[in-house]
């Protein structure tokens, strides 16, 4: 099944693609990692006749014979288009150059250089969605929820998260100066970028018979490192299981379906998306081998898109308990599409839904049972001290 997908290889939908911000680009060695495959440009665009056009030439013209100074076309057309996209208003929205692109199609084993944050936007700020554990923004005490509001000073809105991310970036050992917007209280913010390695599926058993399989993105191939992580910890004796889903901020949306058929009876409806002219696609279970399994999912605000999807779809079909904090509450899928010469546009094209029809975009999904962590909960979390792993294990013992 993995291996058809990977050959399938048309139009993959990006659930989320919040940015990770590292020295290479956007968000990769996971989510979009990989090869993507997009199509080439809509067909029967590249030329138009809509005369209202005509303008941006003739500004075009202005400049290249009324300027004081040559201009290179190259950097005066990527300007045009930036603008053209930036104008839509939507950070998810974005123009990639030939190196932005590369980056982004790239697949990078999960290791870069940066901050070690993903980062979206709420109330046209930028918000940090997850501080990576042990990466340079978790040890400088990044939350998420934090809201970054300037990088070197200069002051960012959320629609400028790409100019913002680009800002972040640099080389390992590096400094970057962050203004963090916490509690209404702003705090300025020093962080060395670092070389960062991410490891996307984790097991383990806890509290002698549960097993506990961590995500960190939902990137290509995940979804079996799951099912082989869950099938290892049931031969090794597991009475019930947690899928850890906190700071998960989403990815490739093939391996939340994937991820939600482990648990779902085939041909179940696993989520639908619909577009500005009301059409609607369906997402279905594929089967798997863990149906009626004992399963605790857990969430918090850093859990986004792709983890949204597969809480919502099991959350729906009473297939696992919801344990944690209210989910971060992106809806949206965007698609990516080749342009010019090697360069690319990704572009929000649906809202998604869950098989009950709910769409959480802005809203987010509220637990079975809400569990906070302590303020000074000490890190790393430990089955000791992490409550809603606790929760979690009580639930699947029948304990209340």
């Amino acid at each position: 099944m993995y291996e058809e997908e990977r050959k399938r290889g048309a139009n993959k939908f990006i659930v989320f693609l919040l940015l990770l911000v590292v020295a290479m680009g956007s968000f990769f060695g996971g989510s979009i990692y990989g090869s993507l495959n997009a199509p080439s440009v809509i067909p029967g665009a590249g030329s138009s006749e809509d005369p209202s056009f005509d303008k941006l030439f003739q500004v075009r013209e202005v400049i290249n014979t009324q300027y004081y100074q040559a201009v290179d076309q190259e950097v005066l057309l990527e300007g045009a288009i930036r603008g053209m996209v930036n104008a839509v208003g939507d950070p998810y929205t974005v123009f990639f150059n030939q190196e932005e692109y590369a980056d982004f199609l790239s697949d990078g084993q999960g290791n870069y250089v940066g901050i070690g944050v993903m980062v979206g936007v709420k109330e046209d700020k930028i918000v940090i969605i997850t501080p990576f554990e042990g990466t340079p923004a978790y040890e400088a005490g990044l939350r998420a929820g934090d809201f970054i509001i300037k990088v070197e000073g200069v002051e960012y809105k959320g629609t400028e998260m790409d100019k913002a991310v680009s800002v972040i970036k640099g080389e390992e050992g590096e400094a970057v100066k962050l203004t963090i917007l916490r509690d209404g209280v702003e705090k300025d913010v020093t962080i060395v970028r670092a070389s960062i390695t991410l490891v996307n599926v984790t097991s383990e058993m806890v509290d002698g018979d549960i097993g506990h399989v961590t995500m960190l993105q939902f990137t290509s191939g995940t979804a079996k490192q799951v099912k082989e992580a869950m099938e290892e910890l049931r031969d090794q004796g597991a009475k019930g299981f947690v899928l850890d889903l906190r700071g998960n901020p989403g990815g490739y949306l093939d391996e939340a379906v994937d991820v939600v058929s482990l648990f779902v009876d085939k041909g179940e409806t696993v989520l639908y998306t619909l577009d500005r002219f009301e059409q609607k696609k369906e997402y279905l279970s594929r089967g798997g081998s863990f149906l009626g399994e004992p399963l605790v999912v857990l969430l918090d605000e850093g859990s986004a898109s792709a983890s949204e999807v597969v809480a919502g779809a099991l959350k729906d079909y009473d297939a696992a308990t919801i344990v944690g904090q209210k989910s971060f509450g992106k809806g949206i899928v965007q698609m990516v599409f080749n342009v010019g010469n090697k360069e690319g546009v990704k572009v929000t094209v649906s809202s998604y839904y869950s098989p009950l029809g709910v769409n959480i975009h802005g809203e987010g999904i509220v637990p079975d049972v809400v569990v906070s962590l302590a303020e000074d909960v000490e890190s790393p979390l430990t089955f000791e001290n992490d409550a809603q792993l606790q929760k979690a294990v009580d639930i699947l013992r029948g304990k209340n």
